[in-house]
């Protein structure tokens, strides 16, 4: 074991101990120990597999920071000394508020060290099991972090809770650059860890780094799909995981694909999708982007059930025609009429009908888009427990549908004009009840929630079904030639 002397007494004292001698202490109150001209060490405040940190004062500086050392039977190997000094390369090289910043690195002896901001508050593993919309508040902070990192080339390689400190403001900072591989934008790499060695945590680290593949951001992404599950549901991820509460879900089931072209290309990507959850209402485990796309389902859904409907209408709606109207096998149950006419009660309307057939293969290509694209996206999620809040939509707007019906009903008794332009807003209304039937139908494909538990949905149902089948048997009834 190598030595080193005392710097009050001069007495030899091991070299991996920062101590004071036996002789100092009895003697009296001593200085702290003094690193290089103008650091104090004051206290160990951690340690891991890649060194031990100090709580320490820089004198030139005026602030207390952290210094990190290089266990000395480390510091003798070559490879990790180069790591140790490309860590404090690349914290040189990023200046971010959610980033540890470097002051200064150095060795004295056979202690190598790097000068860091000191970060008063503990590590987030403190704050575990942490709320859901906390952890995405972190996930957004430490993808803000890493994706200015990438940027630059560093590939931190190590995301986990005790790498994630808060400072005294409440402010996330990612820590321990130490095992990150600078490429350099130009092409230039400081490539000192070889690419078959797997560097990190195991329980965070993405299957491909495991295995030892060069580092790549989306290494970063599953590290920190993997952390934030940790944090929230107070377990790393293992296997088929549990789900995690939404809107987190989905987020957390793309950053932790095992696949990496599945995933999150960078920490950016994954910081857009972080951004768009915290805008989510509670409970909602779609993003309003993704809504959006549902709404646009449901608008083609919608047209193509009103041009399904139009087509009924006009193969059912009785009619008079001419003789040479009259074509074989479309038209059903036809009467003769004195002067040769031809009553037809039901027919196939060719163009109305191949409308409606394209309006429905229409419908279920956009039907199928859509399942493609939420199943790809980890959207889909069995809750059949779950209420429809389309529900109590479709319920509203039925029973407004039948109050108009009514005040028709009343006017056309009294012989009001108005009842004659009435029509056009229950269409309208009938249009807006259709297209929430469709935004209930598909949440309940996604979800798996069995429809005939939305009772409030089945009545609004036939409070839009009730005025036009109403109105329309009385019009086949009362027709006649």
């Amino acid at each position: 074991m190598t030595s080193r002397p005392c710097p009050r007494c001069g007495a030899s004292l091991p070299s991996d101990r920062l101590e004071a001698c036996p002789r100092c202490l009895l003697e009296g109150e001593i200085e702290p120990e003094l690193l290089g001209d103008s650091i104090e060490l004051l206290a160990e405040i951690g340690r891991g597999g890649m060194g031990r940190v100090f709580k320490a004062r820089h004198r030139r500086l005026g602030r207390t920071v952290a210094v990190k050392f290089l266990p000395p039977e480390v510091a003798r190997d070559p490879e990790h000394q180069a790591r140790f000094e490309r860590e404090a390369r690349a914290l040189a090289m990023l200046d971010h508020p959610n980033i540890v910043r470097v002051y200064d690195a150095g060795g004295e002896g056979e202690r190598a060290y790097v000068v860091m901001e000191f970060v008063e508050g503990p590590s987030l593993s403190k704050e575990s099991p942490m709320p859901v919309r906390r952890a995405l508040d972190v996930a957004k902070q430490v993808c803000d972090a890493l994706a200015y990192a990438h940027a630059r080339g560093i590939v931190h390689r190590d995301i986990k809770p005790q790498n994630l400190l808060v400072d005294a403001d409440g402010r996330v900072k990612v820590a321990d650059f130490g095992i990150a591989r600078i490429v350099a934008p130009g092409g230039e790499r400081f490539d000192v860890t070889r690419a078959s060695v797997a560097v990190g945590t195991p329980r965070y680290m993405a299957p491909e780094a495991l295995a030892g593949a060069p580092p790549d951001p989306r290494m970063d992404v599953y590290s920190l799909g993997a952390t934030l599950y940790d944090l929230v549901m107070g377990r790393p991820p293992a296997g088929d995981f549990e789900p995690a509460p939404a809107p987190l879900d989905r987020i957390l089931r793309r950053a932790l694909a095992a696949d990496p072209s599945r995933r999150y290309p960078n920490a950016e990507a994954m910081r857009i999708d972080v951004e768009a959850a915290l805008s989510q209402r509670e409970n909602d485990d779609l993003p309003a982007d993704e809504r959006h796309w549902v709404r646009g389902v449901a608008v083609v859904e919608t047209f193509a059930t009103a041009v399904v409907l139009w087509a009924a209408l006009l193969s059912l709606t009785p009619r008079e025609m001419r003789p040479d109207e009259v074509m074989p096998l479309l038209v059903l149950g036809e009467e003769r009429l004195s002067g040769g006419r031809i009553v037809s009660r039901a027919r196939f309307e060719t163009w109305p009908s191949l409308a409606a057939l394209a309006a429905i293969a229409v419908a279920i290509l956009a039907y199928a888009v859509l399942r493609r694209h939420q199943r790809d996206a980890g959207l889909v999620r069995p809750r059949p427990d779950r209420r429809l809040r389309e529900s109590r939509a479709v319920l509203v707007i039925g029973a407004i549908g039948m109050v108009v019906y009514g005040v028709r009903l009343a006017l056309a008794k009294n012989g009001s004009w108005v009842a004659t332009t009435i029509p056009i807003l229950g269409g309208a209304i009938e249009i807006v009840a259709l297209y929430f039937l469709w935004l209930a139908q598909l949440e309940a494909w996604r979800t798996s929630r069995p429809l005939w538990r939305e009772p409030l949905l089945w009545i609004g149902f036939a409070f839009v079904l009730i005025p036009p089948v109403r109105e329309f048997l009385n019009y086949v009834l009362q027709w006649h030639p």
